[in-house]
């Protein structure tokens, strides 16, 4: 089959080439030209860039696409719509893989709430330093947050020009920034929050593969609290079929067998 993986994540780069590895022609699409370079380092056939429905659905056709996997992050909600949508132009089938969430654990310093207002609340009820964990597409929602303004915080963002332009135009200046590829170790936010002062982290539950049990370990080890944005919820029906699926080789099974069928 001829498959065009949405794929900018690391676990995305995996499902990616575990498909071209049972033979079938997988193309990767990636926002970012770095994402792209990863891939094909590891033999990946990919393109690069922002995708309108346009550029997306002429893809598909020119390729002659026979599925399109959608792999994007977890909180990627844009990106997943577009791609649900065309494939149904199109007539293709639609598979959505998502990493599964982290194991965590029952504690009094662990909070989950499903929006930034409430993460904003809530942090700025339990401390003044306040870490976000969260990237940077939401930068400005939290430095413009009311909640939030009389307290000081810090973000770790991929150290990339357009990302810390971002941040800039947020507002942050350069001593609130760390600019850093993860995941990292527990003992490294460990010693980084401790650095920091922190009173609060914020984070999202971007699973095993983005480090989110050892960001919230390092902060129980430090007696802080760690709020954890919860994922979106799927709304439309049957979309949210394949999140059941605990593996990549159960995920492909079920492609192969729909579309087999």
């Amino acid at each position: 089959m001829r498959l065009f993986v949405l794929a900018g994540t690391e676990d995305g780069r995996e499902l990616a080439l575990a498909l071209q590895e049972r033979g079938h022609e997988v193309l990767v699409s990636t926002l970012t030209e770095y994402g792209a370079e990863l891939a094909e380092r590891q033999g990946l056939r990919t393109c690069s860039g922002a995708l309108d429905q346009d550029s997306l659905m002429k893809i598909l056709q020119e390729q002659a696409i026979h599925a399109l996997i959608d792999a994007t992050h977890p909180y990627a909600q844009n990106i997943r719509n577009l791609a649900r949508c065309v494939a149904g132009e199109c007539n293709l089938p639609y598979f959505r893989w998502e990493r599964p969430s982290g194991a965590y654990p029952v504690h009094p310093l662990l909070y989950f709430t499903a929006t930034i207002e409430g993460a904003a609340r809530l942090a700025a009820r339990l401390g003044k330093r306040i870490f976000l964990s969260t990237g940077s597409k939401n930068l400005r929602d939290w430095m413009e947050s009311p909640k939030l303004k009389d307290c000081q915080l810090y973000v770790r963002v991929l150290p990339t020009s357009q990302v810390l332009s971002q941040c800039e135009e947020a507002g942050l200046k350069p001593y609130q920034i760390i600019a850093m590829q993860g995941p990292f170790s527990q003992r490294f936010n460990e010693g980084l929050w401790e650095q920091l002062n922190i009173d609060v982290v914020i984070t999202k539950d971007s699973g095993a593969v983005g480090g989110t049990d050892e960001k919230v370990q390092a902060c129980l080890q430090l007696g802080i609290p760690i709020i954890v944005l919860e994922r979106p919820q799927e709304t439309q029906a049957g979309m949210a079929a394949e999140k059941d699926t605990a593996t990549i080789e159960e995920f492909m099974r079920k492609v192969e067998e729909h579309c087999e069928n």
